[in-house]
């Protein structure tokens, strides 16, 4: 068995891998004579030459046929492959693939093809990768365009309450109502005394700071002059304010707070612990709201309803929330009232 080879050993001959030499075997059965068919498959010595020489074949370029005809040149085929090659044809699987350069084995050829359609498939998931990517940052793009809107129109906003002010200041004061002359007085006459009149007291106004802008001499404050309005006594029933507090979510449901938390705990948590923060009650249409207001402007108006849960429960619906006058997203709202219930 000293001159016997095995696959193993054909492809180390050939410089080629075993799965080459047994496409070899496959395209050329009758010409690679086999020794014995046991475990491992033994062939004849001369099938070393003729796998030599199929290599060479591919390595010029050859076809299938083309190498068929060359090795019925120099070796024998035996009858029966002979007989069972003869009514096939040529199918498609059995092209070779493009001819490797001369000194480049098949191996390296189907190594290359391999790594190949790797680097496609990477390629294609780096390209999803990509358009993935931008259309986040499209989105990112809109949210900063909706952002630098919102800034201009406060700027505009700003603008306007800052000229206000400055219009009324430049208009003076008041003009004094023209003096009539007193009447003259008639003989033996004696003019009763004229009352003076009570002088009208001047209504109070009180200063907020709105903004801080840099003027012409350094100075960096503004203010907005406002009437000193009496506080309002107008509050909800009793009967309201011990009604249980709820929301609704994006799919209709009502959320309340644990313990059915009335409106009236609600409220004591939204001003607990703050400072300077003026709350009243004003009633607009069929809802309650409760303003809250800063010592530095800002507002927030909660608005409140009464209304019933299909279960025939009656309940105090947080319907609306107002910050500094703008109606807020629905998404805010939620997020607003579970930050009040965790405080609960």
């Amino acid at each position: 068995m000293a001159d016997t080879y095995t696959h193993k050993d054909l492809a180390g001959l050939c410089g080629v891998s075993e799965t080459t030499i047994k496409s070899y075997r496959r395209k050329f059965p009758g010409f690679i004579p086999v020794l014995t068919r046991g475990k491992p498959i033994r062939f004849k010595p001369e099938a070393g030459e003729v796998c030599l020489k199929i290599r060479d074949c591919f390595a010029r370029g050859l076809s299938v046929n083309e190498t068929h005809k060359v090795l019925k040149e120099h070796f024998k085929e035996e009858p029966s492959a002979r007989q069972r090659r003869a009514p096939a044809q040529p199918t498609v699987a059995d092209a070779q693939p493009p001819a490797a350069p001369a000194g480049v084995s098949q191996e390296y050829l189907e190594k290359f093809f391999t790594t190949a359609g790797q680097m496609m498939q990477g390629m294609a998931g780096l390209a999803t990768a990509q358009a993935k990517a931008e259309q986040r940052l499209r989105k990112i793009e809109s949210a900063l365009e909706k952002l630098l809107e919102v800034e201009t129109e406060n700027k505009a906003l700003f603008a306007r309450l800052l000229d206000h002010p400055a219009a009324s200041a430049g208009k003076g004061g008041a003009p004094e109502p023209e003096s009539r002359p007193e009447p003259e007085p008639v003989a033996g006459h004696k003019p009763e005394p004229q009352a003076s009149p009570e002088p009208r007291p001047e209504p109070r106004v009180r200063a907020r700071r709105i903004v801080n802008v840099r003027g012409p001499e350094g100075e960096v404050a503004s203010y907005s002059l406002e009437r000193d309005t009496p506080p309002s006594t107008e509050r909800p029933s009793d009967d309201f304010l011990n009604t249980p507090i709820v929301i609704r979510n994006d799919q209709g449901e009502f959320l309340g707070v644990p313990g059915r938390l009335p409106l009236a705990g609600f409220v004591s948590i939204l001003i607990d612990g703050a400072d300077d923060i003026a709350a009243r009650w004003a009633r607009q249409g069929e809802a309650w709201v409760f303003i809250m207001a800063a010592p530095d402007g800002d507002s927030h108006a909660l608005h409140f309803i009464s209304t019933t849960t299909p279960r025939g429960n009656l309940v105090v619906q947080l319907e609306q929330l107002d910050i500094n006058g703008s109606p807020t997203s629905p998404q805010f709202l939620q997020e607003f009232f579970r930050q009040v219930k965790d405080k609960a």
